[in-house]
């Protein structure tokens, strides 16, 4: 879990390094898929694994970047202790900014909420993710 938490980190400050450089980077989280074939595919040794992706590259200057709309503050952020009064409106609010983020792409125009029911709905939403512990098993991952 450590080493997961390092790994982000070092990513976020590589991430903003390569701004501050003019390079942009996308995160690839559906590594987490398969595990144990990125694992092979890269040839890392035992008792490591992929925790995501990162690929850096020059933006493209005709065809700028759309930045996806997150969710608020408001629902995200707590001060001293966790509060979750403010929570629905801040969600409300996000579904109807990032359903109309979709629209404005020509995507499916559904809210984060809908989207993360459909992905909890069933298993095989999760695209192989419901699997990640028995790979990490198989890694040599001693987990209970």
């Amino acid at each position: 879990m450590l080493g997961t938490i390092d790994a982000s980190l070092a990513a976020q400050n590589a991430v903003v390094a390569l701004e501050s450089l003019g390079l942009g980077s996308v995160y690839i989280g559906a590594i987490r898929n398969d595990i144990e074939g990125v694992a092979k595919e890269l040839e890392l040794p035992p008792h490591v694994y992929p925790v995501f992706g990162l690929c850096v590259g020059y933006p493209s200057s005709e065809l700028p970047a759309k930045v996806k709309p997150r969710l608020p503050q408001a629902a995200v952020l707590h001060h001293e202790t966790y509060a979750a009064e403010p929570e629905p409106a801040a969600v409300a609010a996000y579904d109807q900014r990032l359903g109309a983020f979709y629209q404005r792409e020509g995507m499916r125009a559904n809210g984060w909420s809908e989207q993360v029911v459909n992905r909890l709905r069933d298993t095989s939403n999760l695209h192989g993710r419901e699997h990640l512990v028995e790979q990490l098993i198989r890694m040599g991952f001693g987990l209970r």
